[in-house]
């Protein structure tokens, strides 16, 4: 990714966490992405490539997630995407397994994990998904392998392509906080069906989601404080 690009997205990004002031209380304000996650560190969100993700990807859904949240997330190594999950009868890898299986095996000492993934996902009633999440649970996945194209599959530009990977991104872990869809006019939590639909939204929340993943943000926290199980 060309630095400019680059320099886009840090601002972006800066322009939409500052309207979050005043709902983090408490929260870290500049906190620190590990590019690695090491032994006894413990991020909020752990971001996990599944396979091959271009790095830029990686480095735009860690920094855009710990800029509009103010918390701390992790950049795992990559892990190969579990085989076990891959559908052949719809060549696709289904998107619930993959999160059960990130769920009991593949958090690790994060609160939450980002799968992201460039192969195809799905999940047994749809027959895509740009990403999947248990509500209120501990895992979520997302896939861009078809967030490269036009809505008439005509290749975009990589501004835009970026730009779908952290509303996805961003919309997952929204779920993953107990943040149900939104019908709020192109808040990133409302339901997206296709890439049209994906592109109306903008890349932050509503004000009253907004809220409610902040309160939902510390009392995960504080549970986490607390040791209790999440």
């Amino acid at each position: 990714m060309s630095q400019n690009l680059w320099q886009h997205y840090k601002r972006s990004f800066k322009v939409n966490a500052d309207r979050k002031e005043g709902c983090a209380s408490g929260m870290e304000k500049e906190p620190t992405t590990s590019r690695t996650q090491e032994a006894g560190t413990k991020g909020v969100i752990s971001v996990l490539p599944l396979g091959r993700v271009d790095t830029d990807v990686l480095h735009v859904v860690a920094d855009g997630l710990q800029a509009i949240l103010r918390v701390p997330v992790d950049l795992r190594a990559a892990i190969p995407i579990p085989q076990e999950t891959f559908m052949e009868a719809r060549q696709q890898y289904n998107a619930m397994a993959i999160i059960k299986r990130l769920d009991t095996k593949l958090v690790g000492n994060s609160l939450k994990v980002l799968g992201i993934t460039s192969k195809d996902i799905c999940n047994p009633i749809l027959t895509y998904v740009f990403g999947e999440a248990y509500m209120d649970g501990r895992a979520a996945v997302m896939s861009c392998f078809r967030l490269f194209m036009s809505t008439i599959g005509k290749p975009i530009p990589r501004e835009l392509f970026l730009d779908r990977v952290v509303k996805v991104a961003l919309h997952e872990i929204g779920h993953t906080f107990n943040l149900p869809h939104c019908h709020t006019d192109r808040c990133v939590m409302r339901a997206s069906n296709n890439l049209a639909e994906l592109d109306e939204k903008l890349n932050y929340l509503c004000s009253y989601c907004e809220v409610f993943l902040m309160e939902s943000l510390g009392r995960t926290l504080k549970a986490a404080r607390q040791g209790k199980d999440l």
